[in-house]
């Protein structure tokens, strides 16, 4: 709600510090950046806390519910799942009764409610009850039955990898974001990770909290203004990344799934005499990127759609090749990162920030397994590989020396509940989006999920972001 002062860098090194002031600051992107006043953001804010605090306390109160020694008690007869249900409060004088919930259905888990028995059951078990209290029963666990069946929806992967041809799923999922303008509207140009470092300054994140507790004091620290900036930390994120990377004066600068082209854009303003060529899967993201350098004024830099392990630009074509969050989409990270060497010019510098699994000794769990299948099929990635063995690629390809590798995940781990909050503290642009599509607004709640269970698995250690950069061979 405070006027937000720019930062002019952040900590490090003087290259850092240069090439933050060579680079100017991005204008917000009118088409999709919606202002409210003081007073109707804090009222979104406070509502949004007040809803999420109500939903938490019947979930509370249905989980209490399910783990009551009673309820836990179950027994199979003739397909059907048998619970017992809990002993009712003094209040209601319930009596402990065996009743069918319903049939399991084994390949999805999920509860089928059998409605002959359920209703003939509970009538038996409520007829001493009044109807207020049978309306309270019935209305808990008819809640906590679709609570179940919300949480099976939510862990099973909707999306997984498909590279065949037209049907293409990272091409059509990034196609329907830029269209709906949801992803530019909250994050801005750049549709990447931010950058938080350090974290001892951030007032507003604890990595440890509870998803609630992290909301409400993500959600002070919004409104003291003492919470970074969510699209600042994404440029702030490019600024280290190119600090980062060694590259000083490049000519000729490849973005490798380049988005709708912000960090194509701040490279081309940051090296004015260079020319700047962005390439993306997908064409509604080509042509946004396009669109928006036109309007920034923008002439060095140029946009395609060009698959990155088939590219047609001869060898040694560029100083710089950039890859930012695009190699957890490829389906063969060997020849991803052959070909991006291949285009590099001899002496030209390659950086790569991604996604990352850990190092898979001591092996992965069949827990850590699942969680790794989830967030693989989820958004269409296909898999992920260790920082490792990304800097063991870069050296078997002959082409590259000092390579260098390193984990980015604690300045980057905010992100991704920051990404959640923006969406409660200003809801009213993805509810206009879900008003006109409502099969949207399921997306935006998976989507809500899939980033908390990202955070989960970076802060476990059991995902990373890696960083990799290398120097192309003189010859």
């Amino acid at each position: 709600l405070a006027p937000r002062a720019r930062r002019s860098g952040c900590e490090g090194a003087s290259r850092a510090g240069r090439l933050r002031a060579m680079a100017p600051m991005p204008a917000r992107t009118g088409r999709f950046r919606w202002r409210s006043g003081r007073r109707r953001r804090v009222l979104g804010v406070g509502a949004v806390a007040a809803m999420s605090v109500a939903a938490s306390s019947l979930a509370m109160i249905a989980v209490r519910f399910m783990r009551a020694p009673s309820f836990a008690t179950q027994a199979t007869h003739t397909g059907l799942t048998f619970g017992v249900l809990p002993s009712a409060p003094p209040l209601v004088g319930a009596r402990r009764t065996l009743m069918p919930l319903g049939a399991v259905s084994a390949d999805m888990g999920a509860v089928q409610v059998a409605p002959q028995g359920l209703l003939s059951s509970l009538a038996e078990a409520t007829s001493s009850l009044s109807t207020w209290s049978k309306g309270a029963l019935l209305a808990l666990l008819l809640g906590t039955l679709g609570l179940q069946r919300v949480k099976v929806w939510l862990e099973t992967p909707s999306r997984p990898y498909s590279a065949s041809g037209s049907d293409n799923t990272v091409r059509a999922e990034y196609d329907t974001w830029t269209k709906e303008g949801v992803l530019e509207h909250y994050w801005g140009e750049h549709i990447h990770m931010g950058s938080y470092f350090p974290l001892g300054e951030q007032e507003g994140y604890d990595k440890d909290d509870s998803f609630l507790f992290a909301f409400l004091r993500g959600t002070v620290g919004h409104l003291m203004g003492k919470y970074k900036d969510f699209v600042d930390a994404k440029l702030d994120f490019s600024r280290e990344m190119l600090a980062w990377s060694g590259a000083s004066s490049p000519k000729r600068i490849l973005d490798v799934g380049c988005g709708i082209g912000g960090t194509s854009r701040f490279l081309a303003k940051t090296f004015p005499e260079a020319e700047v060529i962005g390439i993306t899967l997908s064409p509604e993201q080509r042509d946004r990127a396009a669109k928006l350098a036109d309007e920034a004024g923008l002439s060095n830099v140029a946009f395609e759609v060009v698959n990155a392990l088939e590219m047609p630009f001869a060898d040694g074509s560029f100083d710089l090749v950039w890859a930012c969050e695009s190699g957890e989409h490829m389906p063969d990270k060997r020849k991803y990162v052959e070909e991006m060497s291949r285009v590099l010019a001899p002496g030209g510098n390659l950086v790569i920030a991604t996604w990352c699994e850990r190092d898979p000794i001591p092996p992965f769990t069949a827990e850590e397994r699942n969680t790794l299948k989830f967030v693989y099929e989820e958004w269409s990635h296909p898999y992920f590989v260790s920082i490792s063995s990304y800097g063991k690629l870069m050296e078997d390809t002959g082409r590259l020396e000092a390579v260098e590798t390193a984990d980015w995940t604690e300045q980057t781990l905010p992100s991704w509940r920051h990404s959640i909050w923006v969406g409660l503290w200003s809801p009213w642009y993805w509810l206009k989006v879900a008003a006109s599509r409502p099969k949207a607004f399921l997306g935006f709640l998976r989507d809500a999920y899939t980033l908390e269970r990202y955070h989960r698995a970076m802060r476990q250690g059991l995902l990373q972001y890696g960083m990799m950069k290398a120097v192309k061979k003189r010859k």
